[in-house]
């Protein structure tokens, strides 16, 4: 059986994203919202990720598994609900 595609997934160009982190704590500014949100450790890793440039489903379930020292298959569903709060709060939504 073959693999289902994973979508890609981007920070919205009119996000302007800034990031702080301290006391083990990571928030995130929306520039285009005027929002500040204090976010996981693993919705940080997948957004600090996205900064960087696109990645499909796939690639960002690897990273979280590595930072998490967890299984592919635990981080890949952790993944659908961080993506899912990161498209509603507008930091991340599926590459055209």
């Amino acid at each position: 059986m073959t693999a289902a595609p994973s979508r890609t997934w981007r920070v919205p160009p009119e996000a302007d994203l800034r990031h702080r982190a301290w006391d083990g704590e990571d928030v995130f500014f929306h520039g285009g919202a005027g929002d500040t949100h204090r976010l996981s450790a693993a919705a940080a890793i997948i957004l600090l990720r996205l900064s960087r440039a696109p990645a499909d489903e796939a690639t960002l379930a690897d990273e979280l598994a590595r930072a998490a020292a967890c299984d592919t298959d635990e981080a890949g569903d952790a993944l659908a609900g961080i993506l899912d709060e990161l498209a509603r709060l507008e930091y991340a939504e599926p590459a055209p």
